[in-house]
């Protein structure tokens, strides 16, 4: 066998094993950003859900203690949330049941439970500031509504 009928071969060997490693490194690195972003969208959503949970304590017991010749009851909380997680844009929903949290790219959704009292039609709005308020005098089921900063 003459030197360049190994070196080419060589070459090709070396070739074959680098483009192994490749492949098989990308679906480590995806698995790995899955999981960081299921991790942080956990994250960003316990932090949503304690915000919405206390804006809805404030605002029932403003509700409840307010005289009935008073102004009527106002609440807002200015929540600080990354406008990314791992370098991804990200969009929460708040229904009744559930605040959402979903990445297209990956595909990651999150949904966590909670007991605040939210204005039935709420709409999905994108991650980063939001503004939790109540604003309204209704003393059993004060509603909270959530927007984009």
């Amino acid at each position: 066998m003459s030197v360049a009928v190994g070196y080419v071969l060589t070459l090709a060997i070396g070739a074959a094993v680098l483009s192994g490693v490749v492949i098989g490194v990308g679906g480590v690195v995806d698995s790995q950003t899955d999981r960081a972003v299921h991790g942080e969208l956990a994250v960003v959503g316990e932090t949503t859900v304690a915000n919405l949970e206390s804006a809805d304590r404030l605002a029932r017991a403003a509700a409840v203690d307010r005289p009935d010749d008073a102004a009527p009851s106002n609440v807002s909380i200015a929540v600080d949330l990354p406008s990314q997680v791992a370098g991804r844009p990200y969009r929460i929903a708040v229904t009744n049941e559930t605040v959402t949290l979903r990445t297209d790219d990956p595909d990651v959704r999150v949904a966590i439970p909670h007991a605040a009292n939210v204005t039935e039609g709420s709409r999905s709005v994108r991650g980063g500031p939001l503004r939790i308020a109540y604003e309204g005098d209704a003393v059993d089921d004060p509603a909270l509504e959530v927007t984009e900063r």
